[in-house]
């Protein structure tokens, strides 16, 4: 018989690997954020230096904001995800003197879900074998996206996933890493990075919404979760 913790690690290393195929809670706000919410805009309203309106202009602001905010790169991102959420851009300043959440969260659940979904891509993708990447292809890459067109269909997603994997590759071959530590190398970097984004909070969420909505008052005011301000 095997000795008992020889038998563990057979059973856990056949045990499928949860972190690529579990999919990203689906957040909501917590019971004092609308309350919190509605305390920030009061004070912004009427306190802040710069004098703003609430209207579609500054719900536009606050949308955009946020969605810079999500994805800048626009590389998680659907084309059809960013048509759905342009019903909430003259909306978003009605939500927030009312205290209504629900437009931020369902914006940052699409978001999250695509995050997940790309990383969980990227690893498949090393996990077939750094090898099978074919770099005699006569391609281009944009690095930034800042200004491309928002991707159509999860095959254009999965096109630029591969480039930016390639691009990965060959930065690190550059630097004389045989492929066997490269493949290494970049499982720990995405993993890690999947991790973060599965341990994301309904507070992060709460912060980065605030954030886009004070960034419309001026650049420099921020709002900070009692955790980040612990920290800071």
């Amino acid at each position: 018989d095997k000795p008992a913790s020889s038998a563990t690690a057979a059973a856990a290393a056949a045990a499928p690997d949860r972190l690529l195929t579990d999919p990203a809670p689906t957040l909501k706000p917590l019971e004092i954020h609308p309350r919190t919410s509605l305390a920030i805009v009061e004070q912004l309203r009427h306190n802040h230096f710069m004098s703003k309106s609430f209207g579609d202009g500054l719900s536009s602001d606050v949308y955009d904001n946020y969605l810079e905010l999500l994805d800048p790169g626009r590389a998680y991102l659907l084309a059809a995800d960013v048509a759905r959420f342009d019903s909430y851009r003259v909306r978003l300043d009605e939500a927030l003197v009312r205290g209504e959440l629900g437009p931020a969260y369902d914006m940052f659940n699409v978001f999250q879900h695509r995050q997940v979904e790309r990383l969980q891509f990227l690893l498949a993708e090393i996990g077939r074998g750094l090898d099978r990447l074919d770099f005699t292809v006569d391609e281009t890459m944009d690095a930034e996206r800042k200004n491309a067109p928002w991707p159509v269909d999860e095959a254009e997603l999965d096109r630029i996933w591969r480039q930016r994997l390639k691009a990965a590759v060959l930065t690190l071959k550059l630097s004389d890493k045989p492929l066997p530590e490269i493949q290494e190398l970049l499982t720990k970097r995405y993993r890690n990075r999947l991790k973060q984004a599965l341990q994301t909070k309904s507070e992060d969420v709460f912060q980065t919404y605030l954030n886009a909505f004070a960034g419309a008052f001026d650049p420099h005011t921020q709002y900070f979760s009692p955790r980040t301000s612990q920290n800071f």
